[in-house]
């Protein structure tokens, strides 16, 4: 089980995503392994939660309507710069959709990484300590 005090920001994960299924899925495995979730289904209530919330780690699904998922990004890097606050972590997931186009309009607005649907939770628990523990 991972322990929030290994982790700079605690043991907190933001997930925005608008499919129900796939983030109660995802956030009920994260729980089990000692974190902390809340979800925003749009770009609106992500942003409340990662201002309220301060996660450590931020997974942002790339199915969020009309591009929302680049303004998210784009929002959380710069609420960060505008306090001089910690770097968050941002994990970008996507489906099918995935393109190269897609991960570098991701990478360039700040994500640090992208990975694929479905998701392994095994694979995403370990991407999401590694980033917990380095940011």
């Amino acid at each position: 089980m991972v322990r929030g005090s290994r982790f700079p920001n605690g043991d907190k994960v933001l997930l925005a995503d608008v499919d129900e299924g796939d983030a109660l899925q995802l956030s009920s495995f994260l729980e089990l392994n000692g974190f902390t979730v809340r979800r925003g289904a749009d770009i609106h209530e992500a942003m409340e939660h990662f201002i309220n919330f301060q996660p450590g780690v931020v997974i942002v699904d790339a199915n969020l309507p009309a591009k929302s998922w680049l303004e998210l990004i784009q929002s959380i890097r710069r609420y960060e710069e505008d306090r001089d606050s910690d770097y968050r972590s941002i994990i970008m997931v996507t489906s099918s959709r995935y393109t190269a186009e897609l991960s570098q309009k991701a990478l360039r607005a700040g994500a640090h990484e992208i990975v694929g649907k479905p998701v392994d939770q095994q694979g995403m628990l370990r991407k999401i300590t590694e980033h917990a523990a380095v940011y």
